[in-house]
């Protein structure tokens, strides 16, 4: 076995359930004590997943001492057991129903079968002008698109979270494994379709981390660039390749060997050795590089604790693209929301509702 082949393997790997890396220190009633890293004592809202399947909402600043992070809870709780292991994440409401919204779950079609979707401020069949389509990535479910589904509802806008191949809520086809948005555009485009009724139907597109790499190819397409209206990118992974290398530095593993990995996904006999059904066209997925080729009106959203997805492919991707702004935050990887909502929510109203942006 190969670097190369493992890294490959690694970034493909088909989806498995949450880590829970912290311990659940000793607390008062109402509050959550867990070790002091980056994210747990970053000020904000955010959301804590606990091995017992339960979920706790924390917002507001931490009180520090040295070594741990106290947060007060959101909503009532008894005392937590100490030892317990628990998962710091930007997902602030697991479902729709503790987000305080009402949607309709209906399977969509789509070539790799029938993909759960949630639709809000609307049902399957009806016609609207203008959907808002939300877009999770790698790793992710359709929960962490609750942060943008408000924004969308606040401007008037129906929205659609649908799942796709190969994710925790998908469908799976071939060996279950991610091909990095290359083929999971197909399923994407397949919710567009049954949401086109009339023909006429324009889509802001939400697209987060790998959601982006979908979003961008169909606002490339022939058959629906005419119809984005505009795209809301949050932390996007725009290249592969820097992506894999921000990886490998922070494990501390050079640059060069992390490239290893690129004839694993590129070749054809390489790629189905790592269990890729088709090879993936990392040059195809470059929107640092293909930047000039979306028209449309793009805001985009990264954090400068994004230690996953370079920032600055993002500002590269803003200075080229012909009508695309970056909104810096404070946040990490997808967590731009959770740093700094109001600044989050107010930027993105703005330009959801500009007549030319």
């Amino acid at each position: 076995m190969t670097l190369g082949y493992a890294l490959a393997r690694r970034l493909t790997a088909p989806p498995r359930p949450r880590r829970h890396r912290l311990t659940v220190l000793p607390s008062a009633p109402g509050f959550l004590t867990v070790p002091a890293t980056e994210s747990t004592t970053q000020a904000g809202e955010w959301g804590v997943f606990l091995d017992s399947g339960a979920h706790l909402r924390v917002s507001g600043e931490p009180r520090q001492n040295g070594r741990t992070a106290t947060w007060r809870i959101d909503e009532r709780c008894g005392p937590l057991e100490e030892g317990r292991r628990a998962a710091w994440s930007g997902i602030v409401a697991v479902d729709p129903v503790s987000a305080g919204r009402t949607c309709v779950d209906h399977p969509v079609p789509t070539r790799a079968g029938a993909a759960p979707t949630w639709f809000f401020d609307s049902a399957p069949g009806d016609e609207h002008p203008l959907w808002a389509v939300h877009i999770f990535g790698l790793g992710s479910t359709r929960s962490g698109m609750l942060r943008s589904v408000d924004i969308a509802s606040h401007e008037g806008i129906p929205s659609v979270v649908p799942a796709y191949r190969n994710t925790l809520e998908g469908p799976t086809v071939g060996r279950g494994r991610s091909h990095l948005g290359a083929t999971e555009v197909d399923d994407v485009a397949d919710v567009l379709g049954a949401l086109s009724v009339t023909g006429e139907e324009r889509f802001v597109l939400f697209g987060w981390s790998m959601g982006a790499q979908i979003a961008l190819q169909l606002a490339d397409s022939a058959a629906w660039a005419p119809r984005i209206d505009r795209l809301v990118l949050d932390s996007p992974v725009l290249d592969w390749r820097s992506v894999l290398e921000a990886n490998a530095a922070r494990a501390k593993i050079s640059p060069r060997l992390a490239r290893l990995a690129i004839p694993w996904l590129e070749g054809r006999r390489r790629a189905r050795a790592v269990g890729l059904s088709s090879p993936v066209d990392l040059d195809r997925l470059d929107w640092v590089r293909r930047a000039e080729r979306i028209t449309q009106p793009v805001l985009v959203h990264h954090g400068s604790r994004d230690w996953s997805v370079p920032l600055g492919d993002s500002r590269a991707f803003a200075e080229r693209a012909p009508r695309a702004t970056l909104v810096p935050s404070a946040g990490g990887h997808t967590t731009g929301w959770n740093a700094g909502p109001a600044d989050y929510i107010a930027s993105t109203v703005r330009f959801l509702g500009a007549d030319d942006v």
